[in-house]
């Protein structure tokens, strides 16, 4: 999966599922998730389940922090970094 489906695919479930119904329409994959407060433990926990049952991507505890989760962007990026190591393993 592309860095940018990574991104079209979070955007659409942290809109579904986790922002307020008011602040869905103005969202976008660079909107500060972890300094607006958005996302608090619960729907960290929530957005990992996603990713791992949705998007098949383990996120290690080590990577759940402020500078991992800072937007969409940013996780998209981790996301697509994971994966592509995990390939890379996956066949060496």
């Amino acid at each position: 999966m592309t860095e940018e489906e990574y991104v079209s695919r979070l955007v659409a479930f942290v809109r579904e599922e986790i922002l307020p119904a008011d602040q869905a329409a103005g969202f976008t994959d660079t909107f500060p998730l972890m300094e607006s407060g958005v996302l608090d433990s619960l729907r960290v926990a929530l957005l990992l389940t996603h990713i791992r049952d949705e998007l098949h991507v383990h996120v290690s505890p080590a990577l759940i922090d402020t500078d991992h989760f800072k937007d969409v962007r940013t996780i998209a990026r981790m996301l697509h970094e994971l994966s592509a190591d995990g390939q890379k393993e996956a066949t060496a």
